[in-house]
């Protein structure tokens, strides 16, 4: 299957693009203390950024940023900046003096931090992210509450909040742990304790809300990402794990619903496939090799289907090589990733992924490590049936190079 023809022309498109996500993080000391959720294929990636601990945790989809506090430092990091190192702004203050926060949250320009202590007023506070001044924008109505996650429905503009605070009373005189809902819309701000948490969970410091009306709690040690429906106020049976490995302090989380520049450029074209769709390549991670984090991604491809990945150090164009149905974009010395676990089926999401160790990338001679300056290529071969009749396809070709 695996014949090779020299490329006469390579057409290269614009950057691979990973789809919106839910991010989280926490006070892990250690460059892996962030991680990006893939909510169709349940698979989480990181570091999205290196060098800062997190205690809160927000994005602005106009600017391309995440917003990073610690206690009462303030920190960004690029959406694009996959795997480099977060720009500390400063210090935060409140009347003069610093003043820490938990909970982060950005909407219609603002960028807002929860904040719990005995030092008062515990609230809502706007943040200046020139100056990094707070100005107090709602006041708690119950000094019980314990709100440090934080995240809002665009749609709507409520803010949701993880409360950890078990003796906390709302208004309405609903109490304990869970989700308090605060409309700053409103003349008079409403503030409500909507949702309780799972049964016998009590530390759930980070949130993030996914438009789809579906809101992810965070714990701060390797646990399952609860997550429930806003509409039903029912949570999901089976949650996902989380990527922490140890037992911190603090979490955070956000939902993005910008663009993330993914890994590489794409190349050659591919052939549609009983989907009606051309299989498509991505990656995401970092492309410096010291790092050891990249994750390839092919999608639209059939459900069901069985794949893998191949690689080379040399582009290609090869039509229906071995009476497959698609185009290889591959020439050179190919090789494949078949290992244990790396053959894959496409199920439901028709995706398939593989986070590949890039000291032992497979070639006809061997594994080998690749080199910063180096250009690998990549695509995917996948089984596929069309009008009745079983042949193969490929995804478009990825060329990364190396840092």
């Amino acid at each position: 299957m695996l014949r090779t023809l020299q490329c006469s022309v390579v057409a290269l498109l614009a950057p691979a693009f990973a789809s919106a996500q839910v991010f989280y993080a926490s006070d892990e000391p250690s460059p892996s203390g962030n991680w990006r959720f893939d909510v169709a294929t349940g698979v989480s990636v990181g570091p999205q950024w290196i060098n800062s601990l997190t205690t809160g945790l927000a994005d602005d989809d106009a600017a391309q940023v995440f917003y990073i506090c610690y206690a009462a430092s303030l920190s960004t990091a690029s959406y694009a900046g996959t795997g480099s190192a977060a720009t500390l702004l400063g210090t935060m203050t409140y009347q003069g003096a610093s003043r820490s926060l938990t909970g982060l949250a950005f909407n219609n320009g603002v960028l807002y931090g929860s904040h719990n202590s005995t030092t008062t007023p515990e609230g809502l506070y706007a943040i200046d992210v020139v100056t990094l001044g707070l100005t107090l924008s709602y006041t708690y109505t119950n000094p019980e509450i314990a709100l440090e996650g934080l995240d809002f429905d665009p749609a709507t503009g409520l803010l949701y909040g993880a409360n950890d605070g078990a003796a906390y009373v709302d208004p309405q005189g609903a109490n304990g742990r869970g989700v308090v809902v605060i409309d700053l819309s409103q003349p008079t701000v409403t503030e409500a304790l909507m949702f309780p948490y799972p049964f016998g969970e009590n530390d759930l410091d980070g949130l993030a809300f996914d438009p789809a009306g579906v809101v992810y709690l965070i714990e701060d040690e390797p646990a399952p990402m609860h997550n429930f429906d806003v509409a039903t106020g029912t949570y999901d049976a089976n949650p996902p794990m989380n990527a922490a490995t140890s037992a911190v302090i603090y979490s955070a989380g956000t939902y993005t619903t910008g663009q993330f520049p993914g890994l590489g450029v794409n190349y050659c074209a591919a052939v549609a496939n009983s989907t009606g769709a051309t299989g498509r390549m991505s990656a995401t991670g970092n492309a410096v090799v010291a790092a050891n984090n990249v994750i390839l991604e092919a999608s639209d491809l059939p459900n069901g289907s069985f794949g893998f990945f191949l690689t080379s150090r040399s582009a290609g164009f090869v039509a229906n090589p071995g009476g497959s149905q698609g185009n290889l974009c591959l020439s050179g010395s190919v090789g494949r990733f078949v290992g244990p676990g790396q053959i894959q089926n496409s199920g439901t999401i028709g995706a398939i992924q593989l986070a590949i160790d890039l000291t032992s990338q497979p070639t006809p001679t061997g594994l080998v490590a690749v080199q910063a300056g180096e250009t690998w290529n990549f695509t995917a071969w996948y089984r596929d049936v069309v009008s009745g009749s079983a042949t193969s396809n490929f995804a478009d070709g990825l060329e990364i190079t190396f840092q």
